[in-house]
């Protein structure tokens, strides 16, 4: 409960009343419950009691008739009258023709007027009746049923009969000694039970009792728990809600710069030693932040001249890397162009292998000063963006045939899918420069004879660009080190030897972020690599792109 309430983010009194609701809710509910249970079964009780009274005197009448051998009932009076007779037992005296009403006819007779009055219905029913009236229905043959193999003494239901509830109570008949004069031939035996006695009331009253007394109960829960949440809630507001927000507006004085803000809280309990708490705390803070304020006078002083110092530290960087580069091209120029002499001049196998290393060497330094230029240019914001709308698709397929003859040497090949044509906002010169390093990567890192896929689409203005070698890979702690200044890894090719600059993908991703864009690897080590490029369709909102 306490992670759960922790969890929501309510108020005080929103948490209280849940609290409540899951307390006192359920707990009422069922007392409430239980309650109407108890009525119902009351209720219940108290037509079944009815039920038992009236079957019993029923029985008796049935047991005295049967004891005097059945009455004399003159044929003629409106007792008699429209009485279906099983049988003719009549007997004519000097006052009349009289029949003899056995047990079962009565019962019948007294059913009859108990109709007339909308009482209640009462019938006898037999598994081996005399008279084919007196078959069970489902009802008595359940209850013989219930008789002849549990021995219960009784059985009712309560059911909905024609869309009108309906009550019905049986008891058992059982066979004695009056009985079998008539019912001998039947089989029966003394004590066995030769039928029962079924009484029909019609339920309406009980049915509209029950529902009453649950109604009632419903809303003596239902003021019961909003009386008790009203009273709950109006403490909780006058103890704890009122003090909270004093506290409450007083933290806001303060986070608003107002340390003089101060609470009165009257209560004499824990909120008013917290409120004297939080005054203290008060005065602390005024006083440290006069203090903090004299500090942070002095400490901007000081970083003001600390920064100064950094923009010309960097502004100096900046400087010596392009006056570096600058001046370091004039040389590599007229070095490359010694050495182009040499290699046309030079016959001797073993000097022109001496000049196949240099020029090899002389060309990594000229792109380790083109990067570091490139780089300079990039960090200090100094590069203008050319966007134009180009078919990337075209691009990639120029970069591969620029790179096919590099590929071909190794026997590597290169494999391009994508949409076509992709049209998308960039600086062509830079992002083709971005494809080169990518795919040229991707042939330094992958085996001889090897394959490598590029991939293009368009998702969401969105183009998604990846080059996928299946070269050496790259172990998952240079993931992210791939795309730090001067770090460099084992080429592939069998030998391993380190090759590049360090700078290649450092400058991508300055150029794919200007671009608003993103780039990531993805490498499992020995299983390959993928480089994978995300560039919005449209040019960022900034015309000049500054990726720091």
């Amino acid at each position: 409960m306490k992670t759960f309430l922790g969890r929501l983010r309510l108020p005080v009194r929103h948490k209280f009343l849940l609290c409540i609701t899951l307390i006192v809710v359920p707990a009422l509910g069922i007392i409430f419950t239980w309650m109407g249970l108890r009525s119902q079964d009351h209720t219940t009780e108290q037509i079944v009691n009815q039920a038992r009274i009236l079957s019993r005197q029923v029985v008796l009448t049935r047991q005295w008739i049967a004891d005097c051998g059945g009455i004399m009932v003159a044929a003629d009076s409106d007792g008699a009258r429209g009485t279906d007779y099983f049988y003719n037992d009549r007997m004519d005296t000097n006052r009349g023709m009289f029949q003899r009403f056995t047990p079962a006819m009565v019962t019948k007779k007294l059913s009859l007027y108990s109709l007339r009055e909308n009482l209640y219905q009462l019938r006898i029913s037999s598994l081996n009746p005399m008279n084919p009236e007196n078959r069970p229905d489902n009802f008595e043959k359940a209850a013989l049923l219930h008789f002849i193999h549990d021995g219960r003494k009784e059985f009712y239901h309560l059911y909905w009969e024609d869309k009108t509830p309906t009550f019905r109570f049986a008891v058992p008949l059982y066979v004695d000694d009056a009985c079998l004069k008539c019912h001998a031939k039947q089989g029966f035996t003394k004590g066995t039970i030769g039928g029962t006695l079924s009484v029909r009331f019609p339920a309406v009253q009980l049915k509209k009792s029950i529902q009453t007394d649950r109604y009632r109960l419903i809303g003596a829960g239902a003021s019961m728990i909003l009386l008790t949440t009203l009273i709950l809630l109006f403490l909780l507001r006058t103890v704890v809600i009122k003090p909270l927000e004093e506290l409450e507006t007083m933290t806001d004085e303060i986070s608003n710069g107002n340390l003089e803000a101060r609470v009165s809280i009257k209560t004499g309990d824990e909120f008013e030693h917290l409120g004297k708490t939080f005054n203290h705390m008060g005065s602390k803070l005024s006083q440290h932040r006069e203090i903090m304020e004299e500090k942070i006078a002095r400490a901007t002083v000081e970083l003001s001249e600390a920064n100064a110092e950094l923009k010309q530290l960097d502004r100096l960087k900046s400087s010596f890397f392009t006056d570096m580069s600058h001046e370091m091209r004039s040389p590599i120029t007229a070095i490359q162009g010694g050495v182009d002499y040499l290699k046309r001049t030079v016959k001797s196998p073993d000097n022109r292998n001496y000049l196949s290393i240099i020029d090899k060497n002389l060309l990594r330094l000229t792109r380790l000063v083109s990067d570091l230029l490139d780089l300079t240019r990039i960090e200090a914001g100094k590069v203008t963006w050319n966007y134009e709308e180009i078919d990337l698709a075209e691009l990639i397929r120029e970069v591969i045939e620029i790179l096919s003859l590099k590929a071909d040497a190794r026997g590597i090949t290169l494999h391009y899918s994508g949409e076509a044509p992709i049209w998308a906002e960039i600086d062509m010169e830079r992002i083709e420069q971005v494809l080169v390093n990518l795919i040229e990567n991707a042939i330094k890192f992958s085996y001889d004879g090897g394959r490598i896929d590029i991939h293009s689409r368009i998702d969401t203005d969105t183009v998604h660009i990846s080059v996928k070698d299946r070269g050496i890979g790259i172990a998952k702690e240079n993931l992210e080190r791939v795309f730090e200044k001067f770090h460099t890894l084992p080429s592939g090719g069998g030998n391993g030897s380190v090759q590049g600059t360090g700078l290649g993908l450092t400058i991508c991703r300055k150029i794919v972020e200007a671009h608003g864009g993103l780039i990531w690897t993805g490498s499992k080590e020995g299983m390959g690599s993928v480089l994978t490029v995300t560039l919005p369709q449209r040019r960022p909102a900034y015309e000049h792109a500054d990726p720091q």
